[in-house]
């Protein structure tokens, strides 16, 4: 029988260690968080977009928001319905890749709005009115699409290795 998980605990592990503190929730997320972390990073370092010295603040807080989610979750299905086979689904790689999934496309749209908002600030710093406001204006939506399209396609990916597709949509 899977024993019940602290929100807060959940949250606040995560939110001191990301990734790393969904160790206390099961080691299907934390393997699965450290997998998306590690995606993230590697595309973005590849496409070569600036990197905000204070976002990865910013993801500690995504992390610890999902922490304590998966923790309630993760309650509430051992409450309802204690058979096997949830507890067993619950502990299994493809459902805690299919959360990580909407824990990397929620870090990657934080990023595209903080992107936008550090470059607009960049050009107003350097006195480049014009060029900041327009990357204002369609900075967020094209960052949002460009970000969305790559992390899609390798949120399909992911989905087709684990066979998440047929399983839980």
């Amino acid at each position: 029988m899977m024993k019940r998980k602290n929100p807060t605990i959940a949250a606040v592990t995560s939110l001191f260690l990301g990734p790393v503190g969904y160790l206390y929730l099961g080691i299907n997320y934390f393997v699965a968080g450290i997998s998306i972390a590690l995606i993230i990073a590697f595309v973005l370092a590849l496409i070569r977009m600036p990197y905000p010295p204070f976002f990865n603040l910013l993801q500690l807080f995504v992390w610890a928001y999902y922490g304590y989610k998966i923790a309630e979750i993760r309650n509430a299905v051992i409450e309802d319905s204690p058979s096997e086979n949830d507890e067993k689904e619950l502990k299994s790689m493809s459902f805690g890749f299919f959360i990580m999934l909407t824990v990397m496309q929620s870090i990657v749209q934080i990023y595209a709005v903080v992107l936008v908002l550090f470059l607009t600030y960049l050009a107003f710093a350097q006195h480049k009115y014009f060029t900041a406001i327009l990357v204002l204006i369609f900075g967020v939506s094209i960052a949002k699409w460009i970000l969305g399209f790559i992390f899609g396609l390798i949120s399909v990916g992911i989905m087709k290795l684990f066979k998440i597709d047929k399983k839980y949509l």
